[in-house]
């Protein structure tokens, strides 16, 4: 099973974008896969948000369970009771599922239950812009995917370029070997603009929502964040 999921993250670092799927709108979802499909973006970022650790209030594992393959399930969980939610996500077909370090929860009973129950779902850990980044490396051993964000949901207030961009190269020098088996993704108030500036830092992923459905022609949109990411 190690094996398995060394081979899956490899494959997943080829994956530049990791898509806000509930910023779309749900009307045209169809149309909407299809079009990522042709762009070969197969990656969905879904933020579970239950009102409680943040104002932010979305659906909660249901919206998950609607999407099935070639699409990947990026889920990351902003919830007051992680545990629980962590198991309807798993049981709703998440292929990734990352907790937030600040939970008030102990984190390493839900990673244990996650790699026993489903030992291919992939373990992310994400963490608020002021957050003290060493508090990650206690998990290491457990987590595969080490998410940034550019912004504390509970505030919403948002960190400056040149501090988030100190955050990933600090994150990347104190990886060191270990970098190669971790995927690394950033998320928040994702602009293409802030996108193109954090690709050269050896990130594997952008997530992004709100940006790629603003406009009228989604398939524009993705071919420019495509080229751009490449």
């Amino acid at each position: 099973m190690k094996n398995e999921k060394v081979r899956s993250i490899s494959e997943l670092k080829s994956q530049r974008l990791s898509v806000g799927i509930l910023a779309s709108r749900w009307i045209d979802f169809k149309q909407t896969l299809e079009i990522l499909a042709q762009h070969q973006l197969h990656l969905l970022h879904f933020d579970i948000a239950d009102g409680q650790f943040s104002s932010l209030f979305t659906v909660g594992a249901i919206g998950v369970k609607q999407f099935s393959a070639p699409f990947i399930k990026d889920v990351h969980l902003m919830v007051k009771n992680p545990f629980l939610t962590a198991r309807e996500c798993v049981e709703a077909g998440a292929d990734i599922l990352t907790l937030q370090i600040e939970s008030d929860e102990d984190l390493n009973p839900i990673y244990d239950w996650i790699r026993h129950h489903s030992p291919t779902t992939l373990c992310g850990i994400s963490l608020c812009p002021n957050t003290d980044l060493n508090l990650i490396f206690p998990y290491l051993d457990k987590v595969d995917v080490i998410q940034i964000l550019t912004l504390d949901p509970r505030t919403g207030i948002k960190a400056e370029q040149a501090d988030l961009i100190k955050r990933i190269k600090q994150l990347l020098e104190q990886l060191g070997e270990q970098r190669q088996h971790k995927i690394i993704s950033v998320d928040g108030s994702m602009n293409l603009n802030l996108a193109k500036l954090l690709v050269p830092l050896d990130i594997d992923w952008i997530v992004s929502g709100s940006a790629l459905f603003a406009g009228e022609q989604l398939h524009d949109t993705l071919s420019r964040w495509t080229t751009a990411l490449a």
